[in-house]
């Protein structure tokens, strides 16, 4: 049976501290993410501007693949690295203080990704890390003081508060239909 998750979904999820987790639900587990996920880090393959508009150059869109950095897609490729469900989470130049702000991006299909993005393949509902990673207060894991820099060994000790599968799913759920309703608002607004 799932337990009810509200109170501690909408207490913002701030993860610097473990005595925030002190009373998790019956069921849930505190975990670092490198728990959670696998880190896909080794397979990134940076490339300059210069040449990845040389080899696009010609190609029509069918041929091209996105091309991603610490802060989503930042143009398009002629070959891909990555074919599935994965999350990208910025290492640098990410906002990672700005909390309306996107950290980690959820992608399914074929794509390239530089180094300024850590690469995960979740062993927990894709959806729901996803989301957790970017309600999360970042303070404690950064470095750096004009470019933000989140190292693998730091992103690796980010504690994540994670529920029974079926906790993660109806969380999903809920978390969606909030934004369905305020894209709905956002349309009659506009």
């Amino acid at each position: 049976m799932c337990v009810i998750y509200d109170q501690y979904f909408t207490q913002g999820l701030k993860t610097a501290y473990c005595s925030y987790y002190e009373n998790l639900p019956n069921g849930w587990i505190l975990s670092r993410l490198d728990g959670v996920v696998n880190v896909l880090d080794h397979l990134r393959r940076p490339i300059n501007s210069t040449e990845r508009n040389e080899r696009v150059k010609g190609k029509s869109e069918v041929e091209l693949y996105p091309y991603y950095g610490a802060t989503g897609q930042v143009g398009h490729i002629d070959e891909y690295i990555f074919d599935g469900e994965y999350i990208l989470l910025g290492e640098d130049g990410a906002p990672f203080l700005d909390k309306n702000a996107y950290k980690a991006y959820l992608l399914d299909g074929k794509f390239w990704v530089n180094n300024h993005a850590h690469i995960l393949e979740t062993k927990i509902n894709t959806k729901y890390l996803h989301y957790l990673l970017n309600a999360i207060d970042y303070g404690a894991y950064v470095s750096g003081t004009t470019r933000l820099k989140l190292t693998q060994a730091d992103m690796n000790r980010i504690l994540l508060p994670i529920p029974p599968l079926c906790e993660q799913q109806r969380i999903v759920k809920v978390v969606e239909y909030g934004f369905e309703i305020l894209n709905r608002l956002d349309t009659t607004l506009n």
